[in-house]
């Protein structure tokens, strides 16, 4: 009898659990269902600390090129000196350091300077005449870089530069006579040189007015310079200025400010 019980307790909590399964359901689904764990992808972590510094580096070489090259283009800018024009101030194969940035030219100052300056501009208005449009910056960005110089027909159009020094400014009458440089009727003291000026073009007309925004140059060595005496330079035009010589950096034995 006693064992019968046992039997029965059992049965009668076999049903009371079925009960209990039948009456709850969602608590039966919750307690035998399982949540997806979420996949998460892990990166190599080489992989990434490659890329990552491979970045770094295109990132910090293409901003020092960029800052590079702004400076270069606007604030100073080294050159050589090639040929004896400026003799025996400067001689060939000298480096200057030069100022570009709020620079304005002034009597005395060597500058250098774009000799095809006003050729191409010359050519862009000219183009612009015969076409009947008005060219940007954009454009003529390209059309420097595709123009032909070699042609024989077509004028010195690319970049050249010239070392020489400032004798008169906007507005002052230049003169060469008996050997000396006259600006605005006084003789030109001219402490860096001591020989002798003549006129070098019959087609430039002395006494010479500088005209606005342009400056008139010469060559320390008068008897070997192509300057504004000659018709093929001429006055310069502030915009063919690329800036002011400050410093002789070479040679190391000729180390001056300029």
């Amino acid at each position: 009898m006693s064992e019968n019980n046992i039997e029965n307790n059992d049965a009668a909590d076999n049903s009371m659990e079925n009960s209990t399964s039948e009456n709850n359901p969602i608590e039966s689904i919750n307690e035998n269902s399982i949540a997806p764990k979420p996949v998460k992808i892990v990166k190599k972590k080489g992989e990434f600390s490659i890329l990552k510094e491979v970045w770094e580096w295109f990132y910090t070489i293409a901003l020092a090129l960029i800052i590079a090259f702004a400076i270069k283009m606007f604030v100073i800018d080294i050159v050589a000196v090639d040929g004896s024009s400026m003799y025996p101030t400067l001689v060939d194969g000298d480096r200057l350091l030069i100022r570009k940035i709020g620079y304005t030219p002034k009597q005395g100052d060597i500058i250098i300077l774009d000799s095809n300056y006003q050729n191409r501009c010359n050519y862009y208005r000219q183009y612009e005449i015969e076409h009947g449009v008005k060219l940007n910056n954009f454009k003529k960005f390209f059309m420097y870089l595709g123009y032909k110089e070699e042609d024989p027909k077509n004028p010195k159009f690319k970049r050249k530069y010239f070392v020489k020094r400032v004798i008169g400014m906007p507005g002052d009458v230049i003169d060469i006579k008996d050997g000396k440089v006259y600006v605005n009727d006084k003789v030109l003291d001219e402490p860096y040189y001591d020989g002798i000026t003549q006129k070098t073009d019959p087609r430039t007309q002395f006494p010479f007015t500088v005209s606005e925004k342009c400056v008139f140059v010469l060559g320390d060595n008068r008897g070997g310079s192509k300057d504004s005496r000659t018709v093929e330079l001429g006055e310069v035009p502030y915009g063919a200025i690329a800036g002011k010589a400050v410093f002789r950096l070479w040679p190391l034995t000729s180390i001056s400010i300029l």
